[in-house]
């Protein structure tokens, strides 16, 4: 499989879960928008897909999350990031 395809599969992976990521840390989509840069509007739009997720955002939602314990277990947990990415 293709990296494009691989990290597309992430991505996908990231956004179904964003909600439950979102209350394993107790943020709101504002303040987890304004924690990596974009507006609540975008991260509500990435939400509910009608605007794609950037690779670079995704990158920033990984390091928000990996903050935390639980959100941390979770990304794990659910295979939502891979260290491969790091390399």
């Amino acid at each position: 499989m293709s990296e494009e395809r691989i990290q597309k599969e992430y991505m996908e992976r990231l956004i179904k879960n964003l909600p439950v990521l979102r209350a394993s840390v107790r943020i709101t989509q504002r303040e987890l928008a304004e924690k990596i840069g974009i507006t609540r509007q975008s991260m509500m739009a990435i939400e509910t897909r009608k605007r794609p997720l950037q690779w670079s955002t995704y990158l920033a939602l990984v390091l928000v999350f990996q903050q935390t314990e639980d959100s941390a277990l979770l990304l794990d947990n659910l295979k939502l990031f891979s260290d491969e990415f790091l390399k």
